[in-house]
């Protein structure tokens, strides 16, 4: 058992899409999948990633700048012989970089029922170097096999949660009202003393 990385080219335009495919061979077939690419946030930012084996879904994870950590799952066991993922990437500009694949697993159900590592998994290929010239290049629009998981660090501003006008006025409210009590107690409790 193995997992490995690969690309196409490893000489890209400025702008250009870098697909990376996550590679696995397993006799036992694997109910899921795991792994962390390391990557220079100033060379490329990561787009999405997805897996072309029908049944295993991605799972969104937060995303550290850096690095893509993606995982996906099935309900049901998969054969794992060949691409298991691709992870696409935008190039920024000209420069010099080495995407890594830091870690990577594949999942099996143990004999409890829970998701547990595949023992004995070796990693093969592990680093790509890429070479990206200033050069405007064209993004590359081919189609995903799979469901898209997005890999962007930065939340999107306008999925962001807000509160509801009416919500955020019934909380300015409440909390007026607090502080006319907190206002009341305290000259309660100094007509009190005052008093005694």
């Amino acid at each position: 058992e193995s997992i490995w990385i690969t690309a196409s080219t490893t000489s890209f335009k400025t702008g250009e899409t870098v697909i990376v495919l996550v590679n696995g061979i397993s006799a036992a077939p694997i109910q899921g999948l795991t792994f962390q690419i390391t990557f220079d946030p100033a060379c490329l930012k990561p787009v999405n990633a997805a897996s072309p084996i029908s049944g295993l879904n991605g799972l969104p994870l937060p995303q550290i700048t850096g690095l893509v950590d993606a995982s996906f799952a099935s309900t049901a066991p998969q054969i794992a012989n060949g691409v298991l993922a691709e992870v696409r990437f935008t190039t920024l500009g000209a420069c010099q970089t080495n995407l890594t694949l830091q870690s990577a697993a594949l999942v099996i159900k143990n004999e409890s029922g829970f998701a547990a590592p595949l023992p004995g998994v070796t990693l093969g290929e592990k680093t790509i170097p890429l070479a990206v010239s200033a050069e405007k290049g064209t993004a590359q629009d081919l189609p995903l096999l799979g469901t898209p998981l997005p890999l962007g660090t930065e939340p999107d501003s306008s999925t962001a949660a807000s509160l509801p006008t009416g919500t955020l006025i019934v909380l300015i409210i409440i909390g007026l009202l607090l502080v006319v009590g907190i206002f009341v107690l305290i000259r309660i409790l100094r007509s009190d003393k005052t008093n005694g």
